[in-house]
């Protein structure tokens, strides 16, 4: 039984393979790129992933590739019948500043499209690969509102990463004039910066006791805890690829041994629901025009 706390925190999974993630942060070599690995590996933990939730009956978004609709239907399937919600990761793995807005627009509209006809429902919600959308593709915000989504949950607000961050961007889940919802990824101020917290890299490598005190003061200012995690970060299968240094390899494995148990631990302590129907529920601030 769910020990729920006042406030919804919002639960999410960016559903891809763990190579195919990698490629432009990492050099992978040749032995370890496999279409038949990477698909046993994404049900596998997928499938771990469904079966936590449904034994502490919560429910979470599953931001998917566009290209698993199209190769693994009956995984969104079987997601989507479990009642958690589908949103859209991208077509491919490739992180959208590296592309023209007509590329990312036949990305958005072929991953939409395939999701909805795997899913059998609609698809409102976007996250970018890698987060994604930065300062140097802001258009990205009224494609995406040209594509009929809903929301976006692509920025990290914070200037500590190399890769992606807006680090003036708002903290907290606003409406852009366009219309379209951002839920930014949740961060914490500290010395008058932004710190990441609860996923992903940040997830694994904070203590327990920290996560859940960060979620707490979050949850007590009435804002809800954006957690992201992948499937290879939670789940059994975990590929592990050699020769790719020290910094890389700690950043990629790093606390991987305990963060199911800490996946547990959340579940039981706080409540969950999918980002739409918080947003359903949650009055958004607007952005100043």
């Amino acid at each position: 039984m769910t020990n729920q706390t006042s406030s919804s925190n919002l639960l999410t999974f960016d559903i891809e393979g763990f190579i195919e993630s990698s490629h432009e942060s990492m050099r992978v070599p040749e032995e370890y790129i496999s279409e038949r690995l990477e698909t046993e590996e994404i049900e596998a933990n997928t499938g771990s992933i469904l079966d936590l939730l449904e034994e502490f009956r919560q429910k979470a978004t599953f931001f998917i590739l566009g290209r698993i609709a199209r190769d693994m239907p009956r995984l969104v399937r079987r997601i989507a019948d479990a009642g958690h919600e589908i949103g859209c990761h991208s077509l491919f793995h490739k992180r959208l500043y590296n592309f023209q807005r007509n590329e990312v627009a036949a990305f958005l509209e072929e991953a939409k499209s395939r999701l909805e006809d795997a899913s059998g429902g609609r698809v409102y919600g976007f996250r970018a690969p890698d987060f994604s959308i930065t300062r140097s593709n802001l258009w990205a915000f009224d494609l995406l509102r040209e594509k009929s989504f809903l929301y976006d949950s692509s920025v990290y607000p914070t200037g500590l990463h190399d890769v992606y961050g807006i680090s003036d961007f708002p903290t907290t889940p606003f409406r852009f004039p366009n219309g379209l919802i951002e839920v930014p990824l949740s961060t914490v101020r500290i010395f008058g910066r932004n710190i990441p917290y609860g996923g992903g890299g940040y997830f694994r490598l904070y203590p327990l006791a920290v996560t859940k005190a960060l979620f707490r003061g979050s949850n007590r200012k009435g804002v809800a805890t954006v957690v992201y995690l992948h499937p290879y970060e939670v789940g059994s299968m975990v590929r592990k690829v050699r020769g790719i240094g020290i910094l890389k390899s700690f950043r990629t494995y790093v606390g991987q041994k305990t963060a199911a148990a800490k996946l547990r631990a959340l579940l039981s302590a706080f409540s969950f629901a999918r980002v739409i129907d918080y947003l359903d529920q949650k009055p958004v601030s607007e952005l100043p025009v």
